[in-house]
This record gives C-alpha cells, structure tokens and sequence, in this order.
C-alpha cells in the first residue's frame, strides 16, 4: 500500500528483532449521539490504540514476526494477540504464512493499524467500523501468498487463507452493536473462517483493482431476552403488546420474556471490490462491500407463549462504499475528504427498513507532521442518518431521533 503521509518510520533493532509500535489517542465530539464512547456534547477521550510489533529473519529466509494490540473503546478496553506467524517465501509467486495471520480484506483492513501513513484519524466507518474490527482483524490458521505476472497485462497479487477464530466476549462493542431481542454473552465461530483476495496491478502506473471474500460459515450467538429499555424497532413493539396485553412490566419482570435464553446462528459473507490510483501527491480510492448474513435462525424458547413459533428465519444483507481522495500538500501537511454510505437493510432483508438503517458520511481531515514519529490529526464529519450510532453498541436511548449530526475528531500518533 502505497504512503498517505511523508512520515518515515525507523525500526528499533534489539538483537538481530526489528521492533516498531505506535500508540494514539483520539479525542471526538458528537453534537448529537453518544459514538464509540461518551461523545454527546462533550468531549470525549475514547479511543486509544497501543500496537507492538517485532519481526525477525533469518539467513533461511523464514521470518518470523508478531504484534500486540491493545486498545480502548469508549468504557471497553483489552489487549490481544493481533498477529503472530512464521512466513516464508519460496519465490515471488508462492509463499506461506502460519500462525495467526491478518485478513486481507478490501484495501486496508490489515493495515488499519498504520496510522502515521494516511492523513485520516480513520477509515471510513461505514466500510471500516471499529467495533467490527474483532471480527476481521485475523484468524489462526494458514495463508497462501504470492505475485504472479501476466505480461504487458501487470501482475496478480493473491492470498487465499483458512483457519478458525477466537470467541468475541458479550463485552466487546462489536456483540453490543448487535443486542436488540436480547444481550448476547459471546460470539463463537463454530466452523471457522476462509477467504481470498485479489488484486490487479494494472498497467497504468498507479492504478490498483482488487477483489476480496471473507466467510464465516456458521455464527453462534448465546444470550438472554433484553428488558424494554434495550430494545427498539419491532422488538420493543412486541414487547410493549405483551405489556399491553397483559399488564405493566410483564415483558420485563414476569420471568416469562426478559431473562429467558435466546440463541442466534447465522452464515457471513463479506464481499469487497476494491480500486485505488496514487499520482504524484494525490491519492484517490473507492470500494464497494456486501455483507450478507444468511441461514439465520433465532431460537427464543419465550416467543411460544404468545402462540408464535419459537425458531424465526432471518437473513440481513448490508451494503457499504465510499469514495476518497487525499493530497500530500507539503512534506508535511497531508488533506482528504471522503463520502461514505451504509444501508443495514438492503433490498432483500427480511424485516422492515426503519431511520436506524442507514447512513451518509461526509468527513474531511487534516494531518500535521511534526517529526519522523509525530503526528496530529484534525477530522470532521457531517453524518445523515444513525445506523452507525446503534452498530456501535453505543447507548442511546435519550438523545432523540435527529437524522443529522456533527462529529468532530482530534488524534495524535506517536510511531517508531
């Protein structure tokens, strides 16, 4: 991936290990909602990000590398082993990495963590959301690599990949995002996840298009029905009938509905078509994502007392693109805009669309080189819609139904 910044890092060698890291701050302001932490009308220090990583190679060739990740995200934070592998290349067309890898999957997802190259203090949330990074950041198993030229055509960049995943606690923002019916304890990856990317060099100097897939076969998601206050859309409809039907507080103190189990399973895919052209200082990229959840089935033993069948089939399918540009004005000072869309019920979904589905994200951002190692970061956003707010895990409920709202952003980043 070609360089959003001038910023040039230097690796620290201890023994023969290059060791780079980084870590950053964010400071955001909504004027509306609370996103990614306690940002309503305030400001806020919720994000932080701590990434160590060292790498060694030997005279075989085989490298063998590892990075920690330890992050902050509103009140949530943890520390995980983002990757660790041997990696080694028998020539520029075959190569094998094992261990814990990196998903490749679209433009940047594994180089998110970059933050001194690009002038963005973030990649476009609706195609990179932070809390659904748990999920795409990596896998533990094998991965295939390699180039492949194709004459005055360019070349061929390819990674195929397999293996499985760690569970995600009902803690992280990610299971947050996606409590409604119910609060889900944890996320388990029953059979894995495999992919593949591609990615054409084309002949025009600059110009990058690509291909990406990622599945997750079968989603198990173990959990308990919400009280009232945590619901919204049909389900808090439903509840608030039995109420009706039945009496103040049924739903929510009867032991009948809240507190009683629910599991959730699902089918992921994740398709993106990815292009990208760098000339000179500017810099323009565009990608298209589909993600698709399907063979879902929701088992809510409760559902059957009010006569309804207690297993629903469900299927989402959620589009996301945008468009970027960025201009390296000076060594320096680094500018970009970008226009990003999310629509969490596609044509097709089963269920209604409602104002919570979708999203419009215009942002424009700034970057300041001090050093080598410094960088700082102003980035705005004018947002239409509140898909985002909800997927976030964020809590909500009091902040009214404004479609439009301001979110104003301030990072440094310290690199070596």
């Amino acid at each position: 991936m070609p360089a959003l910044s001038s910023t040039e890092l230097h690796a620290i060698n201890a023994g023969g290990i290059d060791i780079h890291g980084s870590v950053s701050v964010t400071a955001s302001y909504s004027d509306t909602y609370n996103y990614l932490g306690d940002t309503r009308d305030a400001i806020d220090l919720n994000l932080v990000d701590v990434v160590l990583n060292g790498s060694h190679r030997f005279e075989s060739g085989l490298r063998a590398g590892a990075q920690l990740y330890g992050y902050t995200i509103g009140d949530y934070s943890d520390i995980t082993l983002d990757w660790a592998n041997l990696d080694y290349s028998f020539n520029e067309y075959f190569g094998v990495r094992l261990g814990r890898n990196k998903i490749p999957l679209g433009l940047y997802n594994d180089s998110q963590d970059l933050d001194a190259i690009r002038t963005f203090a973030s990649l476009p949330y609706p195609v990179y959301p932070k809390p659904y990074r748990a999920v795409t950041a990596s896998m533990d198993g094998l991965s295939l690599y390699g180039t492949v030229g194709i004459s005055k055509a360019g070349s061929l960049d390819y990674q195929l990949y397999g293996g499985w995943k760690e569970s995600i606690d009902g803690d992280n923002p990610f299971i947050g995002g996606i409590n409604n019916l119910a609060r889900y304890d944890k996320c388990e990856f029953k059979r894995g996840v495999f992919g593949t990317s591609l990615f054409w060099n084309t002949p025009l100097e600059g110009l990058r298009l690509g291909y990406s897939y990622l599945e997750t076969p079968k989603n198990v998601l173990n959990g308990t029905i919400s009280v009232i206050d945590d619901m919204r859309g049909s389900y808090l409809a439903l509840a608030r009938q039995v109420d009706g039907a039945f009496g103040a507080g049924t739903w929510d103190h009867s032991g009948l509905f809240a507190g009683t189990i629910v599991t959730s399973r699902t089918r992921a895919r994740i398709n993106v078509l990815s292009a990208e052209y760098t000339r000179d200082k500017w810099l323009f990229a565009a990608e298209y994502k589909r993600r698709d959840e399907t063979e879902g089935e929701i088992y809510t033993p409760a559902i059957a007392a009010l006569g309804l069948p207690s297993t629903n089939r469900f299927a989402n399918h959620l589009e996301q693109y945008y468009a970027m540009v960025t201009y390296q004005a000076t060594d320096q000072i680094g500018l970009g805009a970008y226009y990003a869309h999310e629509n969490t019920m596609r044509k097709g979904s089963s269920g209604p669309s409602d104002p919570l589905t979708k999203t419009k994200d215009w942002a424009a951002a700034v970057s300041y080189a001090i050093n080598d190692n410094w960088i700082l970061k102003l980035e705005g956003h004018l947002i239409d819609g509140r898909s985002l707010v909800y997927s976030g895990g964020d809590d909500n409920r009091t902040s009214g139904t404004d479609a439009t709202w301001a979110y104003l952003v301030a990072k440094a980043t310290f690199s070596f």
